[in-house]
């Protein structure tokens, strides 16, 4: 019986974002993405411009040196920190989605506003649940590590909008540092049962990405 950010002996969130975990979250000939001629395709992620019209997208996996900017739980950290973000100790960073998102016909002017169907993309309640605040971490330019963060709600029926500026490295986050208590299977890292605590610790932590993505803006970093 743990907490997330119990860092015991035998399993630690480093795990979770070592590459071959991030690639598994991320588009592949298994679920719900179909290989098209640009790249993989899923029914479950849209895009749209700033006048509401559809655009075609495609992902492909995460490079090599993208993996290693993120590889470890505290790169993710200092990568909010640098975004403007306060970053309790005990905060633990999930990852929930990954891929490197491509506007086939170029990026809309003021960006493309992307939707996930988070349930239909595998991401259930056990994961997100609607009112939530998860983050979107884009690479501002291909494997160079440098990333920026961009915030959404989880909408009543697990989905959220996000725009962003740019083709690029995406993933999505969740954190955990509300005094949530999560049992842990110590062997695999999976989610076993859920409650809250009797105490929410860091409910005022607060921060500021230092670039609002359009309806998206990341006014806010409540972890």
């Amino acid at each position: 019986m743990t907490a997330f950010a119990a860092k015991s002996a035998g399993w630690s969130n480093d795990d979770l974002w070592s590459p071959d975990v991030l690639n598994d979250l991320g588009p592949s000939e298994d679920g719900d993405w179909v290989l098209g001629p640009n790249g993989y395709e899923s029914a479950f992620i849209s895009a749209k411009d700033a006048k509401g019209h559809r655009v075609d997208i495609s992902w492909r996996e995460l490079s090599a040196k993208t993996l290693k900017s993120i590889d470890e739980e505290g790169k993710v950290a200092d990568i909010f920190k640098k975004n403007g973000f306060e970053v309790p100790d005990d905060t633990d960073f999930i990852p929930l989605l990954t891929g490197n998102i491509t506007f086939d016909e170029g990026v809309p002017a003021n960006g493309g506003t992307v939707s996930f169907q988070l349930a239909d993309l595998g991401i259930d309640s056990e994961g997100v649940k609607p009112g939530e605040t998860v983050y979107v971490m884009q690479e501002t330019n291909p494997g160079s590590g440098v990333w920026e963060i961009y915030a959404a709600t989880v909408g009543q029926d697990l989905d959220i909008v996000v725009t962003l500026p740019r083709n690029g490295a995406l993933v999505l986050v969740k954190t955990l540092s509300d005094g949530t208590v999560v049992t842990l299977n110590k062997t695999t890292g999976e989610v076993v049962d859920r409650k809250p605590a009797d105490n929410v610790a860091n409910n005022n932590a607060k921060g500021t990405s230092t670039n609002a993505s359009g309806a998206t803006s990341p006014k806010t970093g409540e972890f």
